[in-house]
């Protein structure tokens, strides 16, 4: 409101004015501020005085405005308190608590002063910490981790959305010993046996898609696909090589081999038990990894079974790691069998001649040669103790017999592998080995004939775990980030079973936070700053907590409203909060889960997106609370009373209670209520005003109601908190410390900026205010109406205009009402404009129509503020100041596009409108050194939730708007 001006004339005028009649009476005298002289002196000295009895005229109409409304007991508001948060801390590792009660003094230590915050609401500093952020989605069947403490410093995530990795894998891990050790391949076969009835051809095609289940093999620190495999009679055939990229063993598993399954579809397999998994294996037409014939390596193509002279207790080895170590396995040995002899050397005969001189041929008995052959050998095994005798067929002692006359045959040889073989040490190498060890032989101690040796080549060793499949030592299963391991004993027992994967079984989204204690006790109050203001909120909501009978539902005071603003969260944690393993973690687990029938919306710029989660926190407010005991005199005309602080933000009165003079507070002191005006009854109805702006309260004359104290004056207890307005508004990080020491609290802070102090009314902000009031009586009927009382709710609001018939987004909709707000930090601050918003709204569903309100019709929003970047390219007057007047363009584009003081005449823009092309070229025109604008353009920029945008088309710019100065580029041509 502007008070009308009688004279208006500035200082500048009178000056003019003054030079003007000069040129009549002193022609030959110029007014000159550069060079003064004693005339130039007195005409400035006289305009000084001139305007300052101009103001004083001016204000006399303003001392009548005055009086009109200090007639009418109309107030100055006081200073209205800064408002925020602060979070305590605890030592690092000390597991205690601490009660802060509402009304904790916290202090800041500005470069001016020390200013004092008070908790508003009581809380329970505990060591409980929020360690884990998951995510659940399960018609997805993912899992996100959204915040980890040892990665991140705050959470930071958009609820029921965010999530860059699907953790969610459904791992199978098959755990073999030595047996699946393979050098060169293996034919394997794997069968898993599904527990119930389920449809083959369905089980079929799904063991077939890779897009639904995928197999691996481990090979050392990796694993290996397994991407071609076939489907037969139940069971999964595919090979499996050796080498350095075959199967290996895992250390992860302690050294066993795994065969590995990832399951793709967890819907499907999910609903699938297996009771028995079983891999059979074969592998064919392998050579020996040595031989050795007494103590000598020999080659494996073709050697002498026995040397050259085979004798009693030889042996012969015959090594392969590949074969011989798979324990349990048929085993077949298969080789050409051939013999050669090998005449015994001449020595003495054991045949006595009787020798003469001379003798008859006759007399010469011919000495019989003998074939010196392997009657029998045995076949044995080591099983870390000694030679042990293999479990063979008796057919195969004679293997080397040749007795059958069978020469150039070959050889089969079969039998189970010992369960107890273990590495031989053999010529300094140690490997898996049989041996044969001649024990019967044929003319073993002839001395005349030939050695009838056998001889051994083209080995073919094989396996096969086809007729006694392997089943695994382990069986290690992961979903949801959990490890559930299933032994060997467990999986032989009877009716045993095992999921194939479990997928998430929540019906809707959850989120899952993870504390390291339990979250016990109370109240227990975590901040939860949000990024923005989400229109709306995700109503239906459900928090539950895990306790020893699972999880159970819990009701916690919400600030947020639906995570639509910062806020508390604040419950009391019960006894029965119980730890658990979920996702990999052993945590006390909290769990918010969306309302039924509720989607998040896909769209993160709709989601409600939280930038930090702070436990142990409150919500303060920057006053100071003050008790003071006062004494009135009974007979005193004007019985009033002043405190010792201005701008008083809360106020409680008590006065002394008649006829009772103990002493006692609590029982003689009655709490007397406040009125805007005190009448003649107010002594009887215990009543007193305030002029909380001064600090001042007044009583009335008579006060029956009121009790003498020792001094035989009323008593009067006055307890009330002052504040000291905007000097309050701090940065987050300035409060630092307590008043006092609190258990053992070592730490608290304000993480986000004190916001909505405001200084104390001015006197043309009173007049304005209560002339409003005069119009709308407190009710909201005009647009007008609307408007004055949102500025009278909320003083930090720079400008407001109401828009009838239209909606929060501007479209036309009969019966709405919305109030566009520019608060007075230009919307920087969500948290802020909440506050702001709150405001007006409780301050007018109180005082306008019903039914706006109950049909949803009633909107407050912020106006959104345009960026506009000017390209000028203007032609100057005078070639030597182009960095003047380029300065002077910036200026006038930066004045001219501020929302409240640009324009032309410094009234700012109404709400709903920008400047164009051709007003922003006249602007520029007035600029003292520009002759010529030779062009102009204009880019809009519109702000997203997280980043500007630019705006090519009229119709995408948003109905309610504001411009904003910009990045601007002046180009002067002389």
């Amino acid at each position: 409101m502007d008070i009308p001006q009688m004279e208006k004339m500035t200082k500048k005028d009178v000056i003019d004015y003054m030079r003007k009649c000069a040129r009549q009476y002193v022609p030959e005298w110029r007014y000159d501020e550069e060079q003064p002289d004693a005339g130039t002196a007195l005409v400035s000295v006289f305009a000084d005085m001139m305007y300052d009895n101009i103001k004083k005229f001016n204000m006399s109409v303003a001392g009548d405005l005055f009086s009109f409304f200090d007639g009418i007991n109309a107030k100055l508001l006081p200073a209205s308190p800064a408002e925020g948060f602060a979070v305590f801390g605890l030592p690092e590792g000390l597991v205690s608590e601490a009660e802060v009660p509402a009304g904790t003094r916290l202090l800041a230590d500005t470069e001016d002063e020390q200013l004092v915050f008070e908790t508003q609401e009581e809380v329970l500093v505990c060591s409980v910490e929020m360690q884990r952020i998951f995510l659940a989605v399960p018609k997805e069947d993912a899992v996100y981790e959204v915040f980890s403490r040892g990665k991140d410093p705050v959470p930071s995530f958009f609820l029921f959305q965010d999530g860059t990795e699907n953790l969610q894998r459904h791992l199978l891990f098959f755990c073999f010993g030595q047996e699946l050790k393979i050098n060169n391949y293996a034919n394997v076969r794997l069968s898993l046996v599904p527990a119930g009835k389920k449809a083959e051809k369905e089980l079929e095609e799904a063991l077939c898609d890779p897009a639904r289940i995928r197999f691996f093999y481990g090979a050392g620190e990796e694993y290996q696909r397994i991407s071609d495999y076939t489907y037969q009679d139940g069971g999964l055939c595919f090979k499996i090589p050796g080498g350095p990229q075959g199967i290996a063993a895992m250390e992860e598993f302690n050294s066993q081999y795994v065969i590995s399954a990832e399951i793709l579809d967890g819907r499907f397999f999910s609903g699938i038990y297996w009771k028995e998994i079983a891999l059979n294996t074969e592998c064919r037409g392998q050579k020996p990894e040595f031989i050795n014939v007494n103590g000598t390596d020999q080659e494996i193509e073709e050697f002498l079974a026995f040397g050259e002279n085979p004798s009693l207790y030889d042996e012969c080895y015959i090594g392969s790691q590949e074969i011989f170590g798979k324990t349990g396995a048929q085993i077949s040995v298969e080789f050409d069998l051939d013999f050669v002899k090998i005449p015994i050397e001449e020595i003495v005969s054991g045949v006595k001649i009787a020798w003469k001189r001379i003798m008859r041929k006759q007399e010469f008995v011919p000495e019989e040669e003998y074939d010196i052959t392997i009657r029998e050998v045995i076949w044995e095994y080591y099983n870390g103790f000694g030679w042990k005798r293999l479990s063979v067929s008796s057919q195969y002692r004679d293997i080397f017999s040749v007795e059958e006359g069978l020469r150039g045959v070959r050889r089969r040889m079969e039998f189970t592998c010992p369960a107890d073989i273990k590495p031989a040490l053999v010529n300094s190498a140690e490997n898996y080995c049989i041996r044969a060890r001649i024990i019967r032989m044929n003319n073993a101690y002839k001395t005349k004939g030939a050695y009838v040796a056998p001889v051994m080549g083209n080995f073919s060793l094989s396996y096969s775990y086809m007729e006694a499949p392997l089943h695994p030592q382990a069986m290690i299963q992961q979903s949801n980030m959990e490890r559930t391991e299933y032994g060997k004993e467990e999986m032989e027992t009877d009716g045993f079973a095992f999921p194939a994967c479990r997928a998430r079984t929540e019906e809707q989204r959850s989120c899952y936070f993870g504390f390291n204690r339990p979250p016990v006790g109370g109240p227990l109050k975590f901040l939860f700053t949000m990024h923005d203001t989400v229109k709306g909120n995700l109503s239906g909501m459900k928090w539950e907590y895990l306790s020893k009978e699972g999880w159970k539902e819990m009701h916690p005071a919400d600030g947020t409203e639906g995570f639509a603003h910062t806020g508390l969260i604040s419950w009391y944690g019960r006894k029965d909060s119980s730890h658990g393993q979920m996702f990999g973690e052993d945590l006390y687990w909290i769990r918010l889960r969306e309302g039924t029938g509720q989607e998040a919306d896909n769209d993160r710029m709709n989601c409600p997106k939280i930038e930090g989660i702070y436990s142990n926190a409150t919500s303060i407010l920057a006053v100071e609370t003050v008790e003071e005991f006062y004494g009135i005199e009974p007979r005193a005309e004007e019985k009033q009373i002043q405190l010792s602080y201005p701008d008083i933000s809360s106020l409680e009165v008590r006065v002394l209670e008649p006829g009772d003079y103990t002493g006692s507070p609590a029982k003689q002191w009655t709490t007397w209520n406040e009125v805007e005006e005190l009448t003649e009854g107010s002594g009887v109805r215990k009543e007193f005003a305030a002029d909380r702006r001064n600090g001042k309260l007044l009583f009335p004359k008579y006060m029956e109601a009121g009790g003498r104290n020792d001094q035989e004056e009323i008593g009067v207890h006055v307890k009330y908190s002052h504040s000291r307005g905007d000097k309050g508004n701090l940065a987050a990080g300035e409060i630092g410390r307590l008043d006092r020491t609190v258990g053992f609290i070592n730490s608290v802070v304000n993480p986000m900026a004190t916001v909505c102090g405001l200084p104390e009314e001015t006197v043309m902000e009173a007049v304005e205010r209560n002339a409003g009031l005069l119009r709308h009586g407190r009710r909201c009927v005009s647009a007008k109406d609307y408007e004055d009382m949102a500025k009278e709710a909320a003083r930090d609001v720079s400008r407001v205009k109401c828009f009838p018939n239209r909606d929060e987004t501007g479209k036309s909709r009969p019966g709405a009402v919305t109030l566009v707000v520019l608060p007075g930090d230009y919307g920087e601050s969500f948290y802020s404009f909440e506050r702001t918003r709150k405001k007006i709204y409780t301050c007018l569903a109180a005082h306008m129509d019903e039914n706006i309100l109950n049909r949803g019709q009633f909107h407050i929003v912020m106006p959104e503020l345009i960026r506009l970047d000017v390209k000028v390219v203007l032609e100057l007057t005078q070639e030597k100041e182009i960095f003047a007047a380029i300065k002077r363009v910036r200026e006038e584009l930066e004045r001219f596009l501020n929302p409240l003081y640009g324009n032309f005449y410094g009234d700012g823009w109404e709400i709903g409108t920008l400047p164009d092309k051709n007003q922003i070229t006249h602007a520029l025109k007035k600029v003292e050194g520009v002759k010529y604008i030779s062009q102009l353009s204009l880019r809009k920029y519109r702000r997203g939730r997280f980043e500007e945008y630019e705006v090519n088309e009229e119709r995408l710019l948003p109905f309610y708007r504001l411009p904003k100065s910009g990045f601007h580029e002046v180009i002067a041509e002389p």
